[in-house]
């Protein structure tokens, strides 16, 4: 997935296994900086720690920007959430009511130029805003299989366990190399 991400766009992979929640990438690109949480799972659970949640909700709270990135094994879609929301995918993970998740999705789909269109889109819309995530942004990734700022609709519980293998895998995946050990 190297290919999908701009040649122009600085991409760090951290690594940090000493705990502290900073998230598994940090991206600039086209003006805007940002950081991704990645995170892989068999069911629609969602380990977060307690560490990843609080850096990700100070860091909206400074007017910061990062993301939950989830992929569900069992599915090609991809998954968006703002940081802001992690203490609620603890919570409720992939759960869905009647409409779709009980958190607000950012975009969904398996069209990586639209999640590419959508980091950007709402990285604008947030840097300068007093608001949510995304906030005053009317359409954002433009991909014809994502569904942007939709819900989702599956079922899913917290085990508080954090799974290291699934941003690796999720790293990999976007082509970002991992640091060497340490």
């Amino acid at each position: 997935m190297k290919e999908k991400i701009p040649l122009h766009w600085q991409v760090t992979r951290i690594e940090n296994r000493y705990g502290g929640g900073i998230p598994d990438v940090y991206i600039c690109a086209e003006g805007c900086s940002f950081w991704i949480e990645l995170k892989v799972t068999k069911t629609n659970r969602i380990n977060i720690s307690s560490h990843q949640v609080a850096w990700n909700y100070a860091h909206y709270k400074s007017g910061g920007v990062s993301f939950f990135l989830v992929h569900p094994l069992l599915s090609p879609n991809l998954y968006l959430f703002g940081g802001d929301h992690g203490r609620e995918l603890v919570t409720h993970g992939l759960h869905a009511n009647g409409s779709g998740t009980l958190v607000p999705c950012l975009w969904s789909g398996d069209d990586w130029s639209g999640l590419v269109g959508s980091l950007i889109g709402i990285s604008r819309g947030r840097v300068g805003d007093h608001g949510r995530v995304g906030f005053g942004v009317s359409r954002v990734g433009f991909g014809s299989r994502g569904r942007v700022g939709g819900w989702i609709g599956v079922r899913g519980r917290w085990s508080g366990r954090p799974r290291w293998t699934g941003s690796r895998h999720l790293a990999r995946a976007w082509g970002i190399e991992n640091p060497p050990n340490r």
